[in-house]
C-alpha cells in the first residue's frame, strides 16, 4: 500500500490514511474490516482462552496501578476534567491520558505564566480563570487576546517558536501545562486535537478581528473576477511532496499532506478565493507563487506573497463555522496547489478519527504557525500606527 519513494518512517499513517480512504472507495469495505478483525479476535482467543483482545484499557489501569498513591490524583484530575461542559464528549480515555500526562499551574492574580520572547516548552489548558495576553511594543502595550477556561494557550510550543506575549493571569487561574509529545504522540490524542484545533481557530480568528482595529471604515474597494477551482494539473505523490520541502514540514508530513490533497493548476493572476468568500478547501504552495491581500481604501494591500511550501486558507478546515475568508488569495503567478477539501477531511475523520490523528496533529501545527506569523505582523502593525 505504501506509494514507491516514501520514506520508510510513514509506513503506518499510509496504512491508517488507506484504512480512512477506502471506506468511500471500496464497496462493503467497512463490513469487510469488522468481519476481519472478529477473525483476528477469535483466533486471538483460540490460542489462549483468557487472552483480552487489544484495547487501551488495560495499559491505563497498569498506568494507574504504577503510580500507587498518586494514581487518586490521576483521577480526580480526569473528574474535573469531565465536569467541564466545555469538554463533553471527550471521553474518559481522553480525560485520564491527559490526567496522567499534565502537570497542574495554579497562578495567582496578576503572575506572568510566561514573557514575549521566552522559550516554549509547554502548551497550557485553562481549567479555571482567564489568561490575558499583551505585546509590549516600543510605542505602547498592544492586546494580544486572551484564553477563557477550557482554551489551549502557548500554541508555540506545538512549533518551537519563541513566546510572542506575555501571559498573564487575570484572576485565580488553574491550569493544565502538556508537553508537546501528549498531542502528537500519545494514542489518546485524537480527541484532544479535534479540541486543539477548535482553539488554535478561535484564537486565529480573534488576533485577525484586532487588525479590525487598524482598518475601522474596511470596505472592499475593488472587484475581482468569480474563484476558479482550478484546472487539471498531474504530480506524482513524490512530486507534489517535493514542493513542499521549503515549508518547514517533516519529510513525513510532507508525504501525508500530499496523499490526502488534490492538485490544481492556475494562471497568473487567477482568484483562488476572495475576501468573504465560504471557505471549503486549505491549499498548499507546490509551484509558483500565491499573493493574499486585501483590499482597502487606497487599493490592494499585499498580506504576503507565498512561494512553494507554504499553506494558506486554513481556517476551512480549522473552524467551518468561520463567516468567510478573511482575505483574497491570487495566483501571483502561474502555480500548482494542493487542495485538501474541508468535506473530504471531515469524511476521513468520521471514518476513522484515530487514523486522522496524524493530519490533524499537522493542521495544529499549520494553525500554530499561523497564530505566530499573525500575532508578530499584528505587532508590526502596532508600531507603524504609532502611540495610541
Amino acid at each position: 500500500l505504501r506509494p514507491e519513494g516514501v520514506p520508510d518512517a510513514t509506513d503506518t499513517r499510509f496504512l491508517r490514511a488507506a484504512r480512512a480512504l477506502a471506506g468511500s472507495q471500496i464497496p462493503n469495505w467497512n463490513e469487510a474490516a469488522a468481519a476481519a478483525r472478529e477473525r483476528l479476535e477469535a483466533s486471538a482467543r483460540r490460542s489462549n482462552a483468557t487472552l483480552t483482545f487489544p484495547d487501551r484499557v488495560p495499559q491505563l489501569l497498569r498506568s494507574l496501578i504504577s503510580r500507587g498513591a498518586e494514581a487518586t490524583g490521576v483521577l480526580d484530575g480526569a473528574r474535573r476534567l469531565a465536569e467541564i461542559p466545555q469538554l463533553a464528549g471527550m471521553g474518559d480515555h481522553a480525560f485520564l491520558a491527559a490526567a496522567a500526562s499534565a502537570q497542574p499551574r495554579r497562578l495567582a492574580s496578576g503572575t506572568v505564566l510566561y514573557s514575549s520572547g521566552d522559550d516554549a516548552a509547554e502548551i497550557y489548558l485553562v481549567l479555571a480563570g482567564r489568561l490575558d495576553f499583551v505585546r509590549e511594543t516600543p510605542v505602547g502595550p498592544q492586546p494580544m487576546g486572551a484564553a477563557e477556561v477550557a482554551d489551549f494557550a502557548g500554541e508555540e510550543a506545538l512549533i518551537a517558536a519563541p513566546r510572542t506575549a506575555e501571559a498573564r493571569a487575570a484572576g485565580a487561574t488553574t491550569l493544565l501545562g502538556f508537553s508537546p509529545d501528549f498531542l502528537f504522540e500519545n494514542p489518546d490524542r485524537a480527541a484532544w486535537l479535534r479540541h486543539l484545533r477548535a482553539c488554535l481557530a478561535r484564537r486565529l480568528s480573534r488576533l485577525n478581528d484586532l487588525f479590525r482595529e487598524f482598518f475601522p471604515a474596511h470596505r472592499p474597494s475593488r472587484t475581482l473576477g468569480t474563484g476558479t477551482k482550478g484546472g487539471v494539473a498531474a504530480l506524482s505523490l513524490e512530486e507534489k511532496s517535493r514542493g513542499l520541502t521549503s515549508g518547514g514540514l517533516s519529510e513525513s508530513d510532507r508525504f501525508l499532506f500530499a496523499a490526502f490533497a488534490e492538485e490544481k493548476s492556475f494562471p497568473k493572476e487567477a482568484v483562488i478565493f476572495q475576501e468573504g468568500d465560504e471557505g471549503d478547501a486549505l491549499y498548499a504552495v507546490t509551484r509558483g507563487r500565491v499573493r493574499i491581500s486585501r483590499s482597502l481604501a487606497g487599493g490592494e494591500e499585499a498580506l504576503a506573497i507565498l512561494g512553494p511550501g507554504e499553506i494558506f486558507g486554513e481556517m476551512a478546515i480549522l473552524d467551518s463555522s468561520a463567516a468567510g475568508r478573511s482575505a483574497d488569495a491570487l495566483a501571483h503567478e502561474e502555480a500548482i496547489l494542493l487542495e485538501l477539501s474541508r468535506a473530504r477531511f471531515e469524511g476521513l475523520e468520521r471514518a476513522d478519527p484515530d487514523g486522522c490523528a496524524d493530519l490533524s496533529a499537522l493542521l495544529c501545527k499549520l494553525a500554530a504557525r499561523r497564530c505566530v506569523e499573525t500575532a508578530e505582523r499584528l505587532a508590526r502593525w502596532r508600531v507603524m500606527a504609532g502611540p495610541g
